[in-house]
């Protein structure tokens, strides 16, 4: 389902020319600052990552929310809004928001920062995509083997008996559908930028 973007707000792409614009999308409502730490991101490592989409994920916002969002950088659309599990070290409480990003080994937390999407693979809990961390938040994301993954946790059933997503051990978790979605739109090397 692609998100009609109305003209709240426009940021100009820092790609190479001809410069494409992201209007803010208030069905979805990226924040400017997020949104503007992702593309700068995307700027910083523009020889490495695709430039097609762009995967931004905002645990800023509960669980049980839409929080990870697939934008088209040729058209400016947000194409995708997915529920995202957050690691178990990041919300101790367990209340549904991510209070602290941790890449120490053994935290269990979600690291922040700017991925490139590596290689498919099949895992414990099946199909997975590997991420190559690209910052100091997120250098050990190999190691610690943070990943995009579905699980049980994370599918509508939970939330709707929980009233928020399971977590993670750090990694990026989706629902069986929403990761059948995202890896049929999404291109290896598409940066991932996780904040809050």
């Amino acid at each position: 389902m692609i998100a009609r973007i109305a003209s709240l707000a426009l940021l100009t792409l820092p790609l190479a020319a001809p410069a494409r614009a992201i209007p803010l999308d208030p069905d979805h409502l990226i924040r400017p600052d997020l949104l503007g730490r992702a593309l700068a991101a995307l700027e910083t490592h523009r020889s490495e990552a695709d430039a097609s989409r762009l995967l931004i994920v905002d645990y800023a916002r509960r669980s049980s929310e839409p929080r990870a969002y697939l934008v088209n950088l040729e058209t400016g659309l947000v194409e995708e809004a997915f529920r995202a599990a957050h690691g178990s070290g990041s919300d101790p409480d367990h209340d549904g928001f991510l209070d602290s990003f941790s890449d120490v080994p053994g935290s269990s937390a979600s690291p922040q920062g700017a991925y490139l999407i590596a290689e498919e693979y099949i895992g414990k809990h099946g199909r997975s995509i590997r991420l190559d961390g690209l910052d100091k938040t997120n250098a050990n994301a190999r190691d610690r083997a943070i990943v995009i993954h579905a699980a049980d946790y994370a599918e509508p059933t939970f939330l709707q008996q929980w009233g928020k997503l399971g977590r993670s051990n750090g990694c990026i978790v989706f629902s069986k559908a929403d990761l059948a979605t995202f890896l049929k739109a999404v291109p290896e090397r598409t940066l991932v930028f996780v904040g809050k």
